[in-house]
This record gives structure tokens, sequence and C-alpha cells, in this order.
């Protein structure tokens, strides 16, 4: 009886130990979900790679999904009308009638966190990784430079699309994110906070002397390249010495002229870099975010973008704009490549932007010789038989180089940005539009500052939405 009680003791303490033993080990093993950073990231080859991750996150659009900046900009300002053969794309982004649900409008908000998410990974283990030689070193250094300098250019296309109109350093920004936490809940930081980590990023990958003033590679980030983001971020804060200095530098450092004639009709078929300061390479098809591969057009270019240039002279009117038909207005600033026939590759800056946002600069600092010098040189490499003009007060400088700005960057990302952050309203002409409901948007409406999509606010309790969404 001892025995077989014995037994019956033994064999579910057995069974116990066997069960302890197996949690124990299950408790040991690793996530299968998950990748131990510093188990993915162990040489300097290793983190190249995964900046190259970080690179292609930064997409502006493209046509199996439009909804980066190039898109939004064009028709969400007065850049395009909705053509009739539209089959409903776009047109609630259109019409400013567009919700907290997630579109075209406001999906970059996952795309540029995302982004975050990849770089800040990297950067939490740059500095353990081993570098044997001093090439590797530099190397190291140079890429932690461009992780730094992303980071900036993040939170700046976060910021401009989700902050209200004008600069108001108090004003909701987006929020900071400087490390990677799947589990983290942020709070929105102010404008001015954003800005100001942006400048910190921005200024840290300058100062890196492993990292090109030119861009010797146009798909990677040089001092040239962040000069450019620097400007743009000072002019946004309007910040107009800065802005000046910054875009001067920019300009040097690239190397770079303003293309004249064939050169920048090729250009555009990326057939030469002659402008270009930092580009994405694409593998997709811009032209067909405003027009379907069948022909079907979604969006036409709008008559007050098209009335704005002189048809004869200005080489831009026949560069960017074609027909169908002999009846309708099509975008062909994007007009194919090498690569395919409607594969281009995407500008993110180029050097006559960089021209006009001194001259933007100068002309809000009452430097009117120096902002007319800047917007001739402009004009006089786009416009057959140009000449110069001279400004005799502010406003009106200010006012003919916005016009500039919607001529030479239209369908580049600019125009509601440009417009948002000087507070001015969005009018569409009469013609452009089939309704006066969404014919013109005043300066300051809520409509500027994008929604949060609706995941975000209801998965973060933390994440503020805008007013009236």
């Amino acid at each position: 009886m001892l025995m077989i009680n014995m037994k019956k003791i033994f064999i579910p303490i057995i069974a116990f130990a066997v069960v302890v033993s197996s949690c124990k080990k299950n408790l040991e093993l690793l996530p299968t979900d998950s990748i131990d950073i510093s188990k993915a990231y162990t040489s300097v080859d290793d983190i190249e790679k995964g900046l190259m991750g970080v690179y292609a996150a930064n997409n502006l659009a493209n046509s199996a999904n439009p909804d980066g900046k190039i898109y939004i900009a064009s028709i969400l300002a007065d850049e395009a009308k909705i053509s009739n053969e539209n089959r409903g794309q776009g047109q609630f982004t259109f019409k400013w009638q567009y919700s907290s649900v997630e579109g075209e409008h406001n999906a970059d908000f996952a795309r540029y966190y995302v982004m975050l998410d990849r770089l800040n990974r990297i950067l939490e283990v740059i500095e353990n990784i081993p570098a044997g030689t001093p090439a590797d070193n530099a190397r190291k250094a140079k890429i932690k430079a461009e992780l730094l300098g992303l980071r900036g250019v993040a939170h700046y296309e976060l910021l401009i699309r989700f902050m209200p109109s004008g600069y108001d350093a108090n004003a909701l920004g987006v929020a900071i994110m400087l490390k990677s936490d799947i589990t983290a809940k942020p709070a929105r930081n102010k404008v001015g906070e954003v800005v100001t980590q942006i400048e910190s990023d921005l200024s840290a990958a300058r100062n890196e002397s492993n990292l090109p003033n030119a861009p010797t590679d146009v798909v990677r980030l040089s001092k040239a390249a962040i000069a450019g983001y620097q400007a743009r971020v000072a002019l946004l804060k309007r910040d107009y010495t800065a802005a000046i200095s910054f875009a001067t530098d920019a300009i040097n450092f690239s190397g770079k002229t303003l293309a004249t004639g064939g050169v920048y009709q090729n250009y555009w078929t990326d057939g030469n870099e002659s402008e270009t300061i930092w580009k994405y390479r694409n593998q997709a098809t811009p032209q067909l975010l405003w027009r379907d591969t069948n022909g079907d057009v979604f969006f036409e270019p709008s008559d007050k973008l098209k009335n704005q240039f002189n048809k004869a002279s200005d080489i831009r009117y026949s560069t960017f704009f074609g027909a169908i038909g002999g009846d309708t207005s099509v975008v062909i600033k994007y007009p194919g490549s090498s690569s395919g026939p409607q594969i281009n590759d995407e500008k993110i800056i180029r050097i006559s932007e960089m021209y006009l946002t001194r001259a933007e600069a100068y002309a809000e600092s009452n430097q009117l010789t120096q902002a007319a010098a800047d917007l001739n040189a402009v004009r006089a490499a786009r416009i057959t038989g140009y000449t110069n003009v001279s400004f005799a007060a502010k406003d009106e400088a200010v006012n003919a180089i916005m016009d500039e700005r919607f001529k030479e960057l239209c369908f580049e990302g600019f125009r509601f940005f440009d417009l948002k952050r000087k507070g001015l309203p969005i009018n569409r002409n009469a013609s452009d539009v089939q309704s006066t409901s969404w014919q013109n948007l005043p300066a300051n409406d809520y409509h500027f500052a994008l929604p949060l999509p609706q995941h975000e606010t209801k998965a973060n309790p933390n994440a503020q939405q805008n007013p009236n969404y």
C-alpha cells in the first residue's frame, strides 16, 4: 500500500516538475514576432541597409497610394479642377469635405511615423555598432547624420499637415518621437517645440563633416539638402534672416544652376539632374495621380493656374500642360522616363525653390532689390525675351513671388502649404468648380489643419484631435 501510495504521490510530483520546467523554458523564450534590434544591426553594412528603408518611407506620392504631398497640395488648393471623367477619385478632398476617417488627406500621418520608428530604431543602437576601419567610422558618422536629418524632415512634414494656418508657436503641433516604442501614447507637442526639435536635428546632421556639401548622390541627404529644409523651416516660422542664410547655403553648396530651354524640358523626363538637390527615385507613376492609364482624366490643371503663364514665351506652359483630343487639359509635368512610359522620379528639393524661398524672405525683409534679382533669375531661365522687373513696395514683391511659386512649383507639393503658412485663403476660379460651395476656403479655416486619423485618436487617448473634426 505504501508503495502504491508513494507512486500516487510521486507521479503528480513528476508531472508538476515537468510543467514547471516547461513553463520556465517558455518564459525564457523571446517573442517570435519581434526582432532584437541589437541582433538585427550588427555592422555598418546593416545600418546602411536600415537607412535605405528609412529613405523608402519618404515617398511623396505614387499612383498606387496617392496620399503624398504632391497630390494633396494640388487638389486641396487651386492647382487642379475635377474633370468630367472623374469617377470619384479625390472628390471629397477637393471639396474640403473630409473627416478624421483615413483618406488621402491624412494618410501621411502613418507614413511619417513609420519613418520615425524605423530611424529611431537604428539611432538607438548605432553607437554600439563596431567600425573596424577609419572608412567604416566615417560611413557610420555619415549614416547617423542622415538619420538625424531624416528625423527632422519627418517631423517637419507631419507638422505642416496637422498644425493650424500661419505660425503660432503655442498651437497644437504633432507628437515628437525620439525613440521607438509601440506602446507609447504620446500627446501632441506645441508647434514651437516641434520646430525646436526639427532645427536641432537638422543642425546636428549638417554639422557632420562626413556629409557632403553637394548632392553627390541625389537620392541621399547632403548639406545642401539639409540647408534647403532649414530654409523651409525658417520661412515657416517667419525668421526671414535665417531663411535667406539657409537658402543661400543650399544654393551655394549644391553646385546647381537654373536650367533653360531643352535642358529644362529634359529635366522632367529625368534626363538630367541639373536642378535636383534631393529627390525620391520612384518606380511608380506620379502622372497617374491626375489621369488613368486608359486616358480618363481625374483632375485637370486649373484655369486659374494656366492663366498665370504666357503660353507663347514661357517654356513651362508646354512642359507642364498637354491636351487630349484638343479639349481636355492634362498634367504632363511627369511625362515618363527611360524607366517607363509614366515613371518619374519625384523632386523633393530643387534649386529654383531655393531662389524663390530666398526671394520671398528678401521681400518680407523689405530688401526689394535682392528679391527682384532672385525672382528675375528664375523667370529669365524660363521665359524667352524676359525683361527684368523691379519693385517699389513690399506687398507687390511678395505677391509676385507667391505667383511665381504657384507657377514654378505646381504639382510638386507646395501650393496648399504655401497658402496655409501665409495665412491666405484658397480662391478658385468659377470655371474650376461645379459649385460655389467649394470655390473659396477662407483664411484660417479649420480645414487647413488636416484631421488626425481616427484610428490614432481612438488608440491613443492623448492624441488630441484638431478642432471641428
